[in-house]
């Protein structure tokens, strides 16, 4: 069966896979300065498509690159008077254990620009010898954006109506939508040599070589933020056709919306309206933050605020709840059978028309609360649901939720951890104790920790609030 996939360039949907192959192109992080939600949005989904794909057979290649020489990389080495190659690796660093923090797996080819100097010069040699780019003569390379009518596809804009993308660089140049293939070096800059002198390459050109080079076939879905349609992705496209008008590039085009902070412009480190990954996980643990983006179309926006995320954690605790509860389950009840079978087939009709994970996860409830109503009404019925637990698992294990963690709650202002549900009263306990912790009630403390033992539950104190666990 092939995915359809909603093509930001036409508006209609494109067919993919149908050969059994998925290239899948996303572009990745400037590393100049550690990833926020916003920034984890694209990595998070496609780390779920490409679970979801490759669970049902698909042979997928998943590139995401590394932009590693840019302005703003170079301006951060600057202003920290180290090379620009440590702050590369510090920020690649920094990026690689985000995702991890998140569950989130690498791509399998993540090549970074410096490493495609050769194959950006070559493809910059073909356009300016097909007079869709010039030098003129300063060491500098554009591409007419002229030459190319088809330039504005893409961002649905008309080319007369558009606004200058590089401000700053109109004297050696046709139009002022031509934008740099090549740029000539600076002092004190990163460069390497060119047919045109010294230079280091425009940001532009880079995703079209690594395309190039590591789907040779074209990408069957190149994925980015709505941000970056216009100009990355039409200038991208632009150069791409023109070079190689024969050779497909791109079959669809998907741009996931944008994070907003509080119902401001969208999350971004120029804006200073972000939240780092790390502090996000601190905050409402990483099962809550992909609850929160796989519940929402990528194509949409959407909002972060620290209620929608603790909502959004409960909703997970309640699904997990669920799935503990009939996780050793030995036989399956007819209503087993339906709810799994129902699951799996929505999973799959739903992933198919445009990746669409939140209707997964909405029908990933609705199985859950026929299930809980079952076993309220039911003495026994929690050991009938073995399909049901399987089929909940899989998809669990495809969105990328990690089904170990401990659950969550919080009591009377207090956060507490646990494997297996406690219960209310012990869960007071343990709220109680560490309120009397906190004011240095040590007798009442360690009267509470009695009771909590006496009730079989062992309490370990940690910054984030106890953690209980059976003894």
């Amino acid at each position: 069966m092939s995915v359809f996939v909603r093509n930001s360039l036409s508006g209609g949907m494109v067919e993919v896979g149908r050969d059994g192959k998925v290239g899948v192109y996303v572009c990745g992080p400037t590393v100049y300065d550690h990833v926020h939600v916003g920034n984890a949005r694209a990595p998070l989904f496609w780390d779920v498509v490409v679970r979801y794909l490759r669970s049902r057979g698909y042979d997928v290649t998943f590139v995401q690159n590394i932009t590693d020489i840019e302005d703003k990389i170079i301006n951060k080495a600057n202003d920290e008077g180290v090379s620009w190659k440590e702050i590369v690796d510090r920020y690649t660093d920094s990026f690689h254990g985000r995702l991890a923090s998140l569950g989130i797996g690498l791509p399998d080819v993540e090549p970074r620009a410096t490493e495609h100097i050769p194959e950006m010069i070559s493809l910059i040699q073909e356009l300016v010898e097909g007079d869709h780019a010039y030098a003129p003569g300063n060491g500098d390379v554009y591409f007419s954006v002229q030459s190319f009518p088809g330039y504005g596809s893409l961002s649905h804009q008309n080319p007369k109506e558009m606004r200058e993308t590089e401000k700053g660089q109109t004297e050696d140049k046709r139009s002022p939508l031509d934008f740099a293939l090549w740029k000539a070096s600076k002092p004190g800059e990163p460069s390497w040599p060119s047919p045109w002198g010294p230079g280091r390459p425009g940001w532009h050109i880079e995703c079209s070589a690594m395309v190039e080079k590591h789907l040779p076939d074209g990408a069957d879905i190149h994925g980015g933020g709505t941000d970056i349609r216009f100009p990355h992705h039409e200038n991208e496209l632009a150069q791409s056709a023109a070079a190689h008008p024969e050779h497909p590039f791109v079959r669809a085009w998907a741009h996931h919306g944008m994070v907003t902070l509080g119902g401001a412009d969208k999350m971004a480190k120029s804006v200073g309206n972000v939240l780092d990954v790390e502090r996000a996980v601190d905050l409402h643990g990483r099962n809550a933050v992909r609850m929160w983006l796989l519940q929402s179309h990528y194509s949409q926006p959407i909002e972060y605020s620290g209620e929608i995320l603790e909502e959004k954690r409960r909703s997970y605790e309640r699904l997990l709840r669920l799935y503990r509860q009939i996780s050793d389950s030995e036989t399956s009840s007819d209503l087993s059978d339906e709810l799994s079978a129902g699951l799996r087939g929505r999973l799959d009709e739903a992933m198919r028309d445009d990746l669409n994970t939140p209707e997964v996860v909405a029908t990933l409830f609705e199985a859950a609360n026929r299930a809980a109503r079952e076993i309220s009404a039911r003495t026994g019925a929690a050991g009938e649901f073995a399909s049901l637990a399987g089929t909940v698992e899989e998809i669990m294990t495809i969105f990328g939720f990690d089904l170990g963690r401990e659950l969550a709650t919080e009591v009377s202002g207090v956060r507490i951890r646990y494997p297996e549900e406690p219960g209310e009263e012990v869960l007071t306990l343990a709220a109680s104790r560490d309120l009397a912790r906190r004011e240095k009630d040590w007798a009442t403390a360690d009267r509470l920790r009695d009771e909590l033992a006496e009730a079989g539950w062992a309490v370990e104190d940690t910054p984030q609030g106890p953690i209980l666990s059976r003894r």
